[in-house]
């Protein structure tokens, strides 16, 4: 959860849901696993849970049962309704947070208190951020310190950053950061791109970790009544219908490319990025080799599986990842610590 106004007099809050992680997290009784582009019918959430439907990431928590519900449904498509709640929010999106881009449309009725953001958390350091694209009359960032401006999506998102001391969170009780990009003309279709406004925080000084925790479309609804009903585009935990789910993309034997990225550094350490592209006839089980420098330490990897050999760290898709169309792209990411900063060789991409 996050800040939300108590009284007309708004105060920062915080309410964090222990419950939802990263891809451990605890999954809701009866939502066994499926294999990828299986259709389930809606499921009807009114308790705590997270886990994965339909080929994407949920969580769903609420202070107040019985008074909030989100139902999922297709693949990448929820609705909510809450009525009297103190406090909830739910979505769908992804077990690890990313540099991607998230298409999503559907309506957003907050009643009062509530928005609809993407929202997620990174660890070392550990931070809780928003990407909020509609709100009820209650700005959720106001409670915080303005850091800027930054334009994206055809849209100028206001900064916001606010401390939280010992509050509950992903790590348990802790002291962290929250950052926050408000859209000023708001809206509930369109496209996101998080690496706009991770690099417009970094600029303002607001350090990002490691994406080793979800990344949900979300809606939060705070001593309100309200709905939703929200659909994201393709790209969940594992391929949806629709996207691949039923008939995996040509494997072909073409060619990838993989190009390497810092995102985010700091005095000791930086997180890097490797986005790979498909060629011409697509590929099946891409495989890349990354090279470090001495005095170099990989602590977290994140959307890919890793093996060693020396200092060489060859990686492979997590799962949903492995099979890519012509022109389509997939990334993984990792958290580098020590004196050495120098970008790591990415050698070249292959079918494995």
């Amino acid at each position: 959860m996050s800040d939300a106004p108590e009284s007309s007099n708004p105060q920062p809050v915080s309410r964090r849901k222990l419950l939802i992680g990263g891809a451990g997290a605890l999954v809701a009784a009866g939502s066994g696993l499926l294999l990828p582009g299986t259709a389930r019918a809606d499921q009807v959430l009114n308790n705590n849970a997270t886990g994965t439907y339909n080929g994407y990431y949920y969580s769903f928590w609420t202070d107040s049962p019985g008074t909030v519900t989100m139902t999922l449904g297709a693949a990448g498509a929820y609705r909510s309704q809450w009525s009297g709640t103190n406090n909830w929010v739910g979505g769908l999106g992804w077990s690890n947070g990313s540099r991607r881009t998230v298409t999503y449309s559907g309506t957003f009725n907050p009643g009062s208190n509530g928005y609809l953001a993407l929202y997620g958390w990174t660890s070392n350091p550990l931070v809780e951020y928003y990407i909020v694209e509609a709100h009820g009359p209650y700005n959720p960032g106001s409670a915080g310190s303005q850091r800027g401006t930054v334009n994206a999506d055809g849209g100028t998102y206001t900064m916001y950053e606010s401390t939280r001391v010992n509050q509950p969170s992903v790590e348990g009780t802790k002291t962290f950061q929250q950052y926050w990009s408000v859209r000023n003309n708001q809206r509930t279709s369109g496209s996101i791109n998080t690496g706009t406004h991770f690099d417009a925080w970094n600029a303002a000084g607001m350090r990002m970790g490691a994406f080793n925790y979800y990344m949900i479309m979300a809606t939060e609804g705070y001593q309100s009544s309200g709905s939703s009903n929200i659909t994201l585009g393709g790209g969940g935990t594992t391929p949806p219908p629709g996207n691949g789910g039923t008939t995996p993309p040509p494997s072909g034997s073409g060619a990838c490319t993989a190009r390497y990225a810092t995102t985010t550094s700091w005095n000791g350490g930086f997180n890097g990025e490797v986005t790979i592209t498909a060629g011409s006839g697509g590929v099946r089980n891409w495989r890349v080799p990354v090279t470090f420098g001495s005095n170099q330490t990989v602590s977290a990897v994140w959307n890919g599986t890793p093996s060693w050999s020396g200092n060489v760290m060859t990686v492979t898709p997590a799962g949903w990842n492995g099979t890519l169309s012509a022109g389509q792209t997939a990334s993984f990411g990792f958290t580098v610590n020590g004196s050495n900063t120098a970008a790591p060789s990415v050698g070249s991409c292959s079918a494995s």
